[in-house]
């Protein structure tokens, strides 16, 4: 995160240089040694060292090459060099959303083209008044990494003594391509907050339950397993509703055998073709699927090289992915991002318990993560238990002026 001066007049940039080290050398006494042999010693040392640094390395076997990487950052699109415009436009739209997600009420951000002038690259501003309640560390924070994800840096970074203003200046290659500043105001009111609930494990229930979620009074995403008996009808039914609908796609936990994960699942002994040939049927197998979330699969989320595979066929379809986050060292929704695909990450399970008290106390922590960053994403469980629960949180939450919305509004 980019660390503003807080000086109204200087401006600090943005790089930051590390302490030198400093070894104490002692001090050694030998007897006298005669000039040409200290040069014909170190003369000898220096050839041995090329000779070093200089030998062939060892032949490998192409057995012994690592398997190509998938998942690489270069599968993401970060601007080039030269790619000043593209950078300058997109980082204008994105902050937007950055902001909008933090609770800031979209009418009150400005964006306006600057007129093009020979000796400056500098093409947009941004400025917008944001509720007192949100801290410009947390704005300045997530403006710094969209600007890094998009390949720049700030360049500029100034905040006023008051610490009610904030003035960014990011851009590429060192040149400033836009300028964002935002002012902290007490009659600005912050959204409350979007939460975007995902129902897990459709599929196998009975119709009148899963029906059940379907009246449901707001958005919700509907992930349903694949190949199960009421997969079509639930997806169907899910999207004839207003609701969007995602795959569950089953993968292999760290515990199997003791957890199975079930039919159609992703094994992480699985080759390139198996993984894109498993995934791609289970895509096919929920019509209107929008995107895909994990089912189980600690063992699996937690290797760049496998959930990579999972992830390439995702993108072939132009889909998004949500990261359940059923391990706590889970690198799919890192790695979704490098590859450039729309991608969240649950937040909560709300329903761990089949306590009604304890799930809405639950919704309840699944809101105040939306207050605090703007969108929140919450997975529940298509259960009836759940689901007489989470009617009465919902109701709840909306008097209180909280939007449901789908996850891919929520990832936008």
């Amino acid at each position: 995160m980019a660390k503003p001066s807080r000086k109204t007049t200087r401006k600090t940039s943005a790089i930051y240089k590390g302490k030198r080290q400093r070894m104490a050398r002692g001090r050694t006494t030998i007897g006298s040694v005669k000039p040409m042999h200290v040069a014909g010693v170190m003369l000898t040392a220096s050839v041995l060292l090329i000779i070093y640094l200089w030998r062939p390395s060892p032949q490998r076997r192409a057995d012994d090459l690592p398997p190509p990487v998938v998942t690489t950052v270069a599968n993401t699109w970060r601007a080039g060099p030269g790619d000043i415009v593209a950078f300058a436009d997109t980082m204008a739209q994105r902050s937007v959303h950055v902001l909008s997600g933090l609770g800031v009420p979209e009418e009150n951000i400005a964006v306006r083209r600057l007129p093009e002038h020979r000796s400056s690259t500098m093409r947009w501003e941004l400025s917008s008044d944001i509720p007192a309640d949100i801290p410009l560390a947390v704005s300045n924070l997530w403006l710094t990494r969209l600007t890094n994800r998009l390949g720049g840096s700030v360049i500029e970074g100034t905040e006023n003594l008051k610490g009610t203003q904030l003035s960014l200046r990011v851009g590429l290659d060192s040149k400033h391509t836009n300028l964002i500043t935002l002012r902290r105001s007490q009659y600005v009111k912050r959204k409350n907050g979007r939460i975007a609930l995902i129902i897990d494990d459709c599929g196998y229930q009975s119709r009148g339950l899963l029906q059940g979620f379907c009246d449901l009074p707001v958005p919700i995403t509907v992930s349903i397993f694949p190949g199960e008996r009421e997969t079509r009808w639930m997806a169907e039914r899910a999207i004839h509703s207003g609701h969007e609908v995602i795959v569950h796609l089953p993968m292999e936990p760290i515990d199997y055998p003791k957890r199975d994960p079930g039919q159609g699942a992703i094994f992480s002994h699985y080759d390139y073709d198996r993984i894109r040939s498993v995934t791609r049927e289970a895509i096919a197998a929920v019509p209107g699927a929008r995107g895909v979330n994990n089912h189980m699969g600690s063992r699996v989320t937690v290797d760049r090289r496998v959930i990579g595979y999972v992830l390439d066929e995702i993108k072939s379809q132009d889909l998004f992915f949500i990261d359940s986050v059923t391990s706590p060292h889970s690198v799919a929704y890192n790695v979704s991002l490098e590859m450039g695909i729309p991608s969240g990450r649950n937040a909560k399970f709300v329903d761990l318990t089949d306590d009604p008290v304890r799930i809405q106390e639950d919704m309840r922590s699944l809101s105040m993560n939306a207050r605090q960053h703007g969108t929140a994403i919450g997975i529940a469980h298509a259960k009836a238990t759940t689901l007489d629960a989470i009617k009465d949180a919902i109701v709840a939450l909306k008097s209180e002026g909280f939007e449901f919305v789908t996850v891919s509004q929520a990832i936008r």
